[in-house]
């Protein structure tokens, strides 16, 4: 990879589609993302130290930039958390890049481990929350009150790809400011562009994504945390 493309968020999103993490089929994983024509798996990222490496430093070059902004759109935080499991491997990446704390919610005994948050943490810290791919928003609600409930306050989270089916707005209403690095029809139509993607299935997920949006979307319970 040429250095100046180093922080390239198309690089990576053809990086993406090399490794695999970008299908076509029929896929149901929640009330939010159901029939859909493409399933993302931003999980294989892990296969390529690389993108991994450019996906922690574009999130974290985008969070310093919403910070330093007259108006900021991002505030600072005291740690960085995962929202499992897709979140956590990416938080994991950020924590490295930006050399700050990592932590991460356990909502439900695992071995030997309690519920709870593993990693140190002071009481009141501010984290940046950080997940792998959203579509309604469930996982990273779900995660912002079981945070809340263990005295962690988020006002920033941090999505790698975002689906674009109204998790922005829900999630403003609850107070989180959501930033995405990725907006699924920006990586539809550089496919398509680049002659990754045949025609059928671009226009497909163009249709797709045209019913999706034409209604709002449902409040969904926990879904599986790659379309939540």
């Amino acid at each position: 990879m040429h250095k100046d493309q180093a922080l390239d968020n198309l690089w990576l999103a053809r990086a993406m589609h090399e490794l695999g993490a970008v299908t076509f089929g029929d896929y149901t994983l929640g009330g939010s993302t159901v029939n859909s024509p493409v399933f993302i798996n931003p999980k294989l990222l892990i296969s390529n130290p690389m993108a991994l490496r450019v996906a922690a430093q574009l999130m974290h070059q985008e969070v310093t930039l919403a910070q330093s902004l007259r108006r900021a759109r991002a505030v600072s935080y005291d740690v960085v958390a995962g929202v499992p499991v897709g979140g956590l491997l990416l938080a994991a990446a950020y924590s490295l890049e930006a050399n700050v704390p990592l932590i991460y919610s356990r909502p439900k005994p695992e071995g030997t481990g309690p519920r709870g948050i593993e990693g140190r943490y002071s009481p009141g810290s501010r984290a940046l929350l950080i997940d792998d791919l959203i579509a309604g928003g469930t996982s990273i609600q779900d995660t912002v009150h079981f945070l809340a409930e263990h005295d962690v306050l988020v006002h920033d989270a941090m999505v790698l790809v975002d689906r674009d089916l109204g998790a922005q707005h829900r999630l403003k209403q609850l107070g989180i400011n959501l930033i995405s690095i990725l907006k699924l029809d920006v990586m539809m139509n550089l496919y398509h562009a680049d002659h990754l993607i045949t025609e059928e299935q671009y226009q497909h997920y163009l249709a797709y994504a045209q019913a999706n949006r034409a209604k709002p979307a449902p409040d969904e319970p926990g879904a599986p945390s790659e379309e939540a």
